[in-house]
């Protein structure tokens, strides 16, 4: 089965829009994903900007976040065409869609209701096969904190690759962590690392000294 793993950029919704905030605050203005076939190797990617349709720039923070200005956007589809498109880059039925968090799948749910977007087959068959690889590696590594994906992918030892937040290299960098968890001698050793550097007992200068029988002087 074809595993997509894609990451959706946002950016907030204009504060003079007040009733449209109530149902979403933000928009997405990239969506960047990888497909990678049976043997769990890239087979494809799929990499679009989107025009925001409720607000008129990019905000500073996110422009420096993302690295994606309102120039960038301005020639874009709108959300609407853009999630069609990467509906149908996804193929033929099966596969999964894979995001580190669950926090893309619910923009996607807000956004469509807020643009009214209908709910397509293509679409739906999508949100239904969604996973969410963040939570799914916690449990491999039995950790309950959630960990951002730049900390997972430098446990792993991987060098983490392209720029933060950008649409694309978070979707290739889970992918990444996705094939090693798939390897079972990787698998081990990245379990090792975690269980390591969740330690409740790291090694510190108190493990040397101790500094309880230590007099100082008194001022």
């Amino acid at each position: 089965m074809r595993k997509i793993f894609v990451d959706l950029e946002m950016n907030p919704i204009d504060r003079t829009y007040v009733k449209e905030r109530e149902t979403c605050t933000m928009e997405t203005i990239e969506i960047g994903a990888i497909c990678l076939g049976e043997d769990n190797q890239e087979i494809g990617n799929f990499c679009e900007y989107v025009k925001p349709q409720y607000s008129e720039a990019i905000q500073p923070k996110y422009e420096k976040l993302t690295g994606i200005t309102t120039d960038m956007v301005a020639g874009a589809s709108p959300f609407r065409e853009v999630l069609a498109r990467f509906a149908a880059w996804c193929g033929e039925e099966p596969y999964t869609v894979w995001s580190w968090s669950d926090s893309d799948i619910w923009q996607i749910l807000k956004e469509t209701d807020l643009k009214k977007i209908p709910d397509t087959p293509e679409v739906k068959y999508m949100l239904n096969h969604w996973r969410d690889f963040q939570q799914e590696f916690g449990s491999m590594m039995h950790i309950t904190k959630a960990m951002k994906l730049e900390k997972a992918v430098s446990l792993a030892g991987l060098d983490f690759a392209g720029r933060a937040h950008d649409g694309l290299t978070d979707a290739r960098n889970t992918a990444y962590l996705y094939q090693k968890t798939q390897d079972k001698e990787e698998f081990q050793k990245l379990q090792d690392i975690v269980a390591d550097a969740f330690s409740p007992h790291r090694f510190t200068m108190g493990d040397v000294f101790n500094f309880g029988n230590l007099n100082l002087p008194k001022g």
